[in-house]
């Protein structure tokens, strides 16, 4: 064997020799302890001045105190090696934590959004791009029955959209179903300045009140009783408009109304419809 495999050697038995070390070493102080704790005892029995409520408690505190040294020994003894242990741990967690990132953050949004009473079933709310109503949940995700194309219509596009739950806390979250069984819905009329913008302004409220006014009286009360019983601050309900400046060749009415949440699509469009009729008639 020449001298370079002899010296590769060295570092390896030097650490078994070492490692033998510390266990005859752990095993001679668990020895000496054992026969303190003996030896003491059997003089403690053989003691004719103490009670033996005195002798229990004296054996209780001398077993702690034995079993703390053996304890500080095992550290003091094998310090090197735990340090090492420890460090490991540390990298094992450290990889695990990495690894498991983003379930650790769709179970913290899912923890989230169920404290925090976001969403139910049937709820229809917008996440980042995604917009839809909630058809399931679960701790890692929500599925949505997604509503578009874009962010001003309520068309279902026929896909169920899986939103993780991370989602939550990373982005903001909005629910548009307040009012639960009614729905508080926007309608934006664009046209020029040169159009009779105040006749439009008129026909939209007309048509508006003629589409939705069977239902303004249900939408009324079940908002009071939902002010009265949450004590928020809710919006009245009969149609608005206001006007909206684009630019210098455009301006948009914008149109408010409150709609039963299950009838959004046919009524908003039966609105739109009855406006063109109308304003277009009246030109």
């Amino acid at each position: 064997m020449d001298l370079s495999t002899l010296f590769a050697f060295r570092p390896l038995e030097f650490e078994s020799e070492v490692l033998f070390g510390q266990l005859l070493f752990t095993l001679g102080v668990l020895v000496t302890l054992i026969l303190i704790r003996m030896f003491f005892f059997r003089a403690l029995n053989r003691s004719k001045t103490l009670i033996r409520e005195n002798k229990r408690r004296i054996m209780v505190n001398t077993n702690s105190l034995l079993s703390f040294v053996f304890f500080v020994s095992l550290v003091l003894i094998w310090s090197q090696e735990l340090s090492a242990l420890a460090i490991s741990f540390v990298a094992i967690a450290a990889a695990m934590v990495i690894a498991t990132k983003e379930i650790i953050m769709c179970i913290t949004g899912g923890i989230f959004k169920a404290t925090t009473n976001l969403c139910s079933i049937g709820d229809r709310i917008h996440v980042g791009e995604i917009r839809g109503d909630v058809i399931d949940r679960t701790v890692l995700a929500t599925k949505v029955m997604e509503v578009g194309p874009g962010l001003s219509t309520n068309h279902y596009t026929g896909r169920i959209v899986t939103i993780p739950n991370s989602f939550f806390v990373t982005q903001p979250s909005i629910n548009e179903s307040v009012l639960r069984q009614f729905v508080l819905h926007t309608i934006i009329v664009p046209m020029s300045y040169k159009a009779n913008w105040k006749r439009a302004e008129e026909v939209l409220l007309e048509v508006s009140q003629m589409v939705c006014g069977p239902h303004l009286e249900q939408a009324r009360r079940y908002v009071d009783r939902l002010q009265s019983r949450a004590n928020l601050e809710t919006p009245k309900v009969e149609p608005r408009v206001r006007l909206h400046f684009v630019d210098k060749d455009e301006l948009q009415l914008i149109l408010r109304i409150t709609l039963p949440s299950k009838d959004l699509v046919s009524m908003e469009q039966e609105i739109k419809r009855q406006f063109l009729l109308q304003f277009n008639e009246w030109e």
